[in-house]
């Protein structure tokens, strides 16, 4: 319900109490409303033009309560204003400030309300009923809205909670978690850092601070319990804003019996190994800190082939969480079967429609071209030239880039692929144009004869330029396009171009390519990463990516259900920041990193 609706509505019913005669206690006279209230209205006025003070205030209290229920807002504040306030009992001096500020506030006039409010004295208001009380502060608050004052709406909130009836706690609540979280961070903290905060202003900045201060959802998560333990009794306990309980979900999703559906020979027996380890890494740090207590069950996807089989061992076997597979098609064949009876979180992505309780992870380098359009887009580049391998994953970053860049508005000049016996040069000249100057330089050269100070040109309206390629491959990539004049063109790539091997003589030819990389490769390493670097010699390559897929994929399972309910949720983890797109498939935001002097550097304010 909007603002004004639900003001009406109170307006109304305060009205409806006065005319049934429920104001008695003041000393006013049951009325019914005529057939003709104008009329009425006037023999009221009459009435009270010769009336002593006390029933003269209520004569046209009367009068003004009929004019506004006839949409005469400001005749009715004309007759009020014409009360000497100074001259009734506390109990009228409320009544009638009530109905000034009300009326003030029907006309949304915020500074009125405020002054019509201020009349009463601090000994009046002390001797008012709670309800009364409360009924005031809420107009104090409607009057700062009005008066676009939101610290003074908030406080004034803050301190009605402190008091408020319980079936208006919810409402006033979630009213005060709108203004909490429209403040910017810095001010929160500095409001609470005030001295003078009572226990329930000091409360509310808190929670508001936990819950939008976090990184991730596994950090707010924590700042949250802590908030609950130390605010057992405050008012956000015990009535939640409602949308902070949408976006906390309940609780993380748990899970005992954990099978991990891996193949166990073939092709991917190596890299399901790699991610295998990752898992288990992390799932032996989080029982040494006491975070879980689950059993680890190894499942062969070689040997387990289809849902139905797979399904109906878990149930056999009480498992109640999988993560994998790794194989594609196995990831299609899980899509395509339905909503999964237990939650799935495969370790490969594949189309198809959304199914319940499946959740796809991986390494996709789709995520990465979007995340390239993106960014071109942001540095204001519209017009751009794609160059990807002719492979699977070049393929798909050059239609991702394309999809995601010409939704936002860019256009995509040309596009190019090379396969691994390539001419690079000749296929950039063709993409610059510069193979066009030349042939123009040739013609006219026989038609004039030489042209000793001829340059060759390439086109002109590239802002950008996309591209796939492996580091072996980028390294000849870069000074072929230096060759043909457009080395000064911004460059956006995918992770592929770094090998994960600070390597600064190789990559000088790399320097001023923007990419994309994983945390894992790209930040300082966590604790987990040490622990595994200790253990394995390649953990720095972009093999250990693979790694990573797996300690994440521990990590993030608890926060499925809460990143499902809230798209803005993240959680950072090994190979990015992590969120639920369409489809249920997790979104890797990774970092962007350039190359200076052959060294592979941070940019954008990442670590």
């Amino acid at each position: 319900m909007t603002f004004p609706s639900r003001l009406s509505l109170m307006l109304t019913a305060s009205m409806v109490l006065f005319l049934n005669g429920c104001g008695s206690q003041q000393g006013n006279i049951a009325t019914q409303i005529s057939d003709n209230p104008m009329q009425q209205v006037a023999e009221l006025i009459q009435q009270a033009e010769t009336a002593a003070p006390i029933k003269s205030a209520q004569l046209k209290a009367e009068a003004a309560r009929i004019l506004i229920l006839q949409d005469r807002q400001e005749d009715a504040s004309r007759l009020l204003n014409e009360i000497d306030m100074q001259r009734l009992t506390p109990a009228l001096q409320f009544e009638i400030s009530e109905l000034k500020a009300r009326t003030a506030l029907e006309q949304q006039d915020g500074q009125s309300a405020l002054r019509y409010l201020q009349q009463l004295s601090p000994e009046t208001t002390k001797n008012l009923l709670p309800e009364q009380q409360y009924q005031i502060g809420e107009m104090q608050a409607d009057a700062y809205r009005y008066q676009q004052e939101p610290l003074s709406e908030l406080q004034q909130l803050i301190q009605l909670s402190s008091y408020s009836p319980a079936d208006k706690a919810q409402a006033l609540h979630n009213r005060i978690w709108t203004l909490l979280i429209q403040l910017p961070t810095h001010q929160l903290q500095q409001l609470s850092l005030r001295p003078d905060n009572s226990y329930y202003q000091q409360g509310w900045y808190e929670l508001a601070l936990a819950a939008t201060s976090a990184q991730d959802l596994s950090q707010q998560n924590k700042l949250m319990q802590q908030w609950e333990i130390l605010w057992q009794s405050h008012p956000a306990q015990q009535t939640p804003p409602e949308a902070l309980l949408a976006a906390a979900v309940t609780d993380t999703l748990s899970a005992e019996h954990i099978a991990l559906y891996l193949p166990m020979s073939g092709s991917l027996e190596k890299p399901a190994e790699a991610i295998s380890t990752g898992f288990m890494t992390a799932y032996y740090n989080a029982v040494k800190a006491g975070r879980t207590s689950a059993r680890i069950t190894q499942l062969d996807s070689t040997r387990i082939t289809s849902p139905e089989q797979l399904y109906q061992l878990a149930e056999e076997r009480g498992i109640d969480l999988i993560i994998g597979p790794l194989e594609k098609e196995m990831v299609e064949s899980l899509i395509n079967f339905g909503p999964a009876p237990i939650p799935t979180l495969t370790l490969n992505t594949a189309p198809g429609s959304q199914q319940t309780n499946v959740y796809q992870f991986g390494l996709a380098i789709e995520d990465e071209a979007i995340q390239a359009a993106e960014q071109a887009w942001q540095d204001q580049k519209k017009q751009v030239l794609i160059y990807t391998p002719d492979n699977d994953w070049g393929t798909r970053s050059a239609i991702a880039f394309r999809q995601h860049f010409t939704a936002l508005g860019g256009t995509i000049l040309d596009s190019y692929t090379y396969g691994s016996d390539a001419n690079y040069s000749e296929q950039i000249a063709t993409l610059l144009g510069t193979e066009k100057s030349n042939e123009r330089n040739t013609q006219l050269t026989r038609i004039i004869g030489e042209r000793p100070e001829f340059e060759s040109r390439r086109r002109q309206d590239v802002d950008a330029i996309f591209l796939s390629a492996l580091p072996q491959t980028a390294r000849q990539i870069k000074p072929t396009l230096a060759f043909h004049y457009a080395g000064n063109i911004p460059v956006y790539a995918t992770s592929q171009i770094y090998s994960g091997t600070e390597s600064a003589i190789e990559d000088q030819d790399l320097n001023g390519i923007r990419f994309v990389a994983t945390p894992w490769l790209s930040s300082p390493p966590s604790s987990a990463h040490l622990q595994l670097a200790q253990l394995r010699d390649n953990t720095e390559s972009r093999f250990g990516r693979l790694y990573a897929l797996g300690i994440d994929a521990f990590n993030l399972f608890p926060y499925l259900a809460q990143l499902s309910a809230t798209p803005s949720a993240r959680v950072e983890g090994e190979t990015g920041s992590l969120s639920i797109g369409r489809d249920n498939q997790i979104v890797r935001t990774l970092n962007w990193v350039t190359f200076k002097q052959g060294i592979a550097q941070p940019i954008n304010g990442n670590n």
